[in-house]
């Protein structure tokens, strides 16, 4: 038996894989053989026991942007149900929605496509898959291959405020002044007023005084009371600012650190 030494002479059968060998998975030819039965296997996605290794429907993620043989990229492509019978079976079991309901957000799911000849794949581009949650209660509410929106937990932020100070001013006004009532007085002054005592003693009518029987004749005090001035005020404070801000953070969407490849399924 010749030497196995492409990929596509690699058999799932290590029976059928060169070169032959007599003690089995002891001699080096024995393990070629083995070898090459097991790169057929990886080859073919299918043990040699032909149970399948990878899944119609499976979906996994390929550090190459090219689908490898046996997968379509999820693109949200339409694709034919003849040419991929096999995954149009599998996604006619796991339920399709309608066009409508795929494109008003479930882009996870397989859709009707026209209804005759094709079918759509999902569309998880740019997506970060997560577990359904499955009454599990931590993502409620939540429908298979249902598109979910970015969101923030909600939080509180909390400030630091310096001390500030208002300067002010007062008006004036209620100017006012009060008024008096002064009703004049007189002086008794005795008729027998006599200076004995000398000049500048007793007595002595001079001025504007002048004995009119027994009395003077009428005076004022001349007071008057002057203006109250301002007695109410307003204060008018001037306007002061905290200057706090709180500046925008982030961008357009909440994400965590990670590498970009495309996810792919099995048909």
């Amino acid at each position: 038996m010749a030497l196995t030494a492409t990929l596509a002479a690699c058999n799932a059968n290590p029976a059928l894989n060169g070169p032959d060998g007599s003690d089995p998975l002891t001699s080096a030819d024995d393990q070629m053989r083995l070898l090459a039965s097991f790169i057929a296997q990886l080859r073919d996605g299918v043990r040699s026991d032909n149970v399948p290794m990878w899944m119609t429907g499976m979906i996994a993620q390929f550090a190459t942007t090219t689908a490898p043989t046996g997968w379509l990229k999820l693109n949200g492509q339409l694709v034919s149900r003849t040419t991929y019978a096999t995954l149009f079976a599998f996604a006619s079991a796991a339920g399709l929605v309608s066009e409508a309901t795929w494109s008003a957000g479930s882009y996870g799911c397989f859709s009707v496509g026209d209804g005759a000849t094709t079918f759509r794949v999902p569309d998880l581009r740019g997506m970060h898959i997560r577990g359904l949650d499955e009454s599990r209660g931590i993502d409620t509410g939540r429908a298979l291959g249902v598109f979910q929106d970015h969101q923030l937990l909600q939080h509180n932020h909390t400030t630091t405020e310096a001390a500030h100070q208002h300067g002010g001013t007062t008006d004036t006004q209620g100017a006012h002044v009060h008024g008096t009532t002064d009703p004049g007085h007189q002086h008794v002054v005795p008729n027998n007023v006599s200076n004995t005592a000398g000049v500048g003693s007793g007595f002595s009518v001079a001025g504007n005084m002048q004995v009119n029987g027994d009395f003077t004749t009428g005076s004022f005090t001349g007071i008057s009371i002057n203006s109250g001035g301002a007695h109410a005020h307003n204060v008018v404070t001037s306007a002061a600012v905290t200057g706090l801000t709180i500046n925008n953070a982030g961008g357009l969407e909440a994400r965590v650190k990670n590498l970009a490849y495309p996810f792919y399924v099995k048909y």
